[in-house]
């Protein structure tokens, strides 16, 4: 696997832990340690969206450092290989 795709897949865990404690703490608010965790795996995922987006580019709209110019046109379209 390489390293972009690397970095995908801990970003999509970590936003699968983040949804997951998000439900936890609806039901168990005032539970300190889901808290800290949840702070914990957010700095994690934040983290990682720099890094990926430093090197390759917005994961979201939201992430786009200048929003008049769209950049997605210049990544690989999902159904393109990359060689």
């Amino acid at each position: 696997m390489d390293e972009r795709n690397a970095l995908l897949e801990q970003i999509m865990a970590y936003d699968f832990v983040l949804i997951d404690l998000q439900l936890f703490l609806d039901t168990h608010p005032s539970d300190s340690n889901a808290l800290r965790d949840y702070k914990m795996a957010l700095d994690q995922s934040e983290n990682l969206r720099r890094q990926y987006q430093s090197k390759y580019g917005p994961l979201t709209i939201r992430s786009l450092p200048d929003p008049t110019c769209w950049q997605w046109v210049n990544d690989p379209w999902p159904w393109n290989k990359e060689a």
